[in-house]
């Protein structure tokens, strides 16, 4: 992975006007160990043929195990990654920190005593898949253009509905990467931007007895009083359960170099179990909520239905708890993963790896990771029980048909013991819906959304100001003509 950056790093310093020769004298000067020949220090040694690159091309690396090039040294690589940025006008301890995080693929190629064990392969082998995949559909599907009209007009997105709008205020972050320079713990579900994603996997963080009312909200215009008050038929202190996931989803956000990556995203998930004859009874996720809002009635976004949940014959009710907000620590005592058994807040760790046991700004806020191997294992190789709630993987082979082999899951899926994780973990079902297509297929279904839901956005945008200005003229025409004649 050293030679993939040097590589980029030697083409962004190329096209900033640095020429091929100056490039490496000045690496050769700042050597301090021997690294072959100290005469001359050349390029083509160090960096990979074009059009290579191990992160979008897994059977690149098989192929180099057994070749003398790119050497493998790290001196050669981090000096040319610094006098690359330096010519960019970048800082380079920032370039050189994003080398270092991907090492360990390459140095196994290298063979030393270091060399990572056999055993982190299954995980950096999918991220190269997931990387490859998001690059892939990101290019084909130019989404570069969507993203660039997008941040172009002012508007809002509903993560629950996937739905962007026109908005009169300016609530998206104009964030271009979530993962470069830094990673975002703090973006607001109301402010995010539109990346395309898909859930991974939803970890249970805090469950516990509850009591909700309810109110039928379907055709009632909610502004117009309390959204439990509006509502008929309603149901007090109805009892039931509560819990609350962390959504783990695999996401295509702009990389740190121009192009497309994969990325984690972690959302808050909540879920209610009605008891009770009410004729409600069942689980439902609950939408535009996170644990707090339907406790204290908090809600952020446009003044609409708030938290809600919709049943299976399509109804939606207004949902809140029976509780006073001061009562919600009590009542989930003791319920809450040990991830911080210091605190009794409803907090979450949003970066295991690079900040382990440091608590996210709020609750309810959104946090993104690159989605490296570290990340990876961490999220989907565990358990992830709490008390009688378990973890939820979407790509498991019971959520769909099984049907003969050769079915919609079965297709393509390697045999068991042949793939990287042959263990049933959160893992295995993803790497086989990998194989089969039906998380490329869900993850092309969210950029098609977006971009017929940008194309539409736009072409209102254009037609409004088109007849704003128009409008304009006219009005200005009419007053000439006026002073013209009085």
């Amino acid at each position: 992975m050293a030679a993939v950056h040097l590589t980029r790093a030697w083409g962004e310093a190329k096209a900033a006007g640095l020429r091929k020769e100056d490039f490496q004298d000045k690496i050769l000067s700042r050597l301090q160990r021997p690294h072959g020949s100290r005469q001359e220090f050349r390029l083509a040694y160090w960096t990979l043929k074009r059009g290579e690159d191990p992160t979008t091309q897994p059977g690149l690396v098989k192929e180099y195990e057994t070749r003398t090039t790119p050497q493998k040294a790290l001196e050669p690589y981090l000096v040319g990654i610094a006098v690359a940025a330096e010519h960019c006008g970048v800082d380079a301890d920032d370039w050189k920190l994003e080398m270092a995080r991907n090492l360990k693929l390459w140095e196994r190629l290298s063979g030393r005593p270091d060399q990572a064990p056999l055993d982190e392969q299954p995980s950096e082998t999918l991220a190269v898949l997931l990387n490859g995949l998001c690059a892939r559909l990101a290019k084909r599907n130019r989404l570069d253009r969507t993203f660039a009209a997008i941040r172009e007009m002012n508007c809002h997105w509903d993560m629950d509905e996937e739905r962007l709008s026109h908005s009169r205020h300016a609530p998206m972050q104009r964030i271009e990467s979530p993962t470069f320079p830094s990673n975002e713990d703090c973006l607001h579900f109301g402010e995010m931007f539109p990346f395309p994603s898909i859930p991974l996997i939803r970890l249970p963080y805090v469950t516990g007895d509850a009591a909700f009312n309810l109110a039928l909200a379907n055709g009632h215009d909610l502004g117009a009083g309390t959204r439990i008050d509006v509502g008929e038929p309603r149901y007090e202190g109805i009892p039931g359960e509560v819990a609350w996931f962390r959504e783990i989803r695999l996401c295509i956000v702009p990389g740190d170099r121009g192009g497309f990556v994969s990325a984690l995203e972690t959302r808050p998930h909540m879920e209610v179990r009605i008891q009770g004859e009410t004729g409600v009874a069942g689980r439902y996720p609950v939408f535009r909520s996170a644990l707090i809002d339907i406790a204290d009635g908090s809600h952020y976004g446009p003044p609409d239905l708030g938290p809600s949940i919709q049943t299976r014959d399509g109804q939606t009710w207004a949902i809140e708890m029976a509780l006073w907000p001061g009562k919600l620590r009590h009542a989930l005592a003791g319920k809450i993963r040990p991830a911080f058994p210091f605190s009794s807040e409803l907090y979450f760790d949003p970066d295991p790896i690079q900040a382990l046991g440091v608590a996210g700004f709020e609750p309810w806020y959104l946090s993104y990771t690159p989605a490296t191997p570290p990340y990876l294992r961490h999220w989907l190789t565990q358990e992830w029980r709490l008390e009688n709630e378990e973890a939820v993987c979407p790509w498991a082979r019971d959520n769909f048909e099984r049907g003969a082999p050769g079915g919609r899951w079965n297709r393509n899926v390697p045999p068991n013991h042949e793939l990287n994780f042959p263990r049933f973990s959160h893992a295995t079902w993803i790497e086989c819906c990998l194989h089969n297509g039906l998380i490329e297929e869900a993850l092309q279904a969210s950029i098609d959304r977006l971009a017929d839901q940008t194309t539409r956005l736009q072409a209102e945008w254009h037609n409004a100001r088109e007849r704003h200005s128009n409008a304009l003229l006219r009005r200005w025409s009419t007053e000439t003509e006026q002073e013209d004649h009085p």
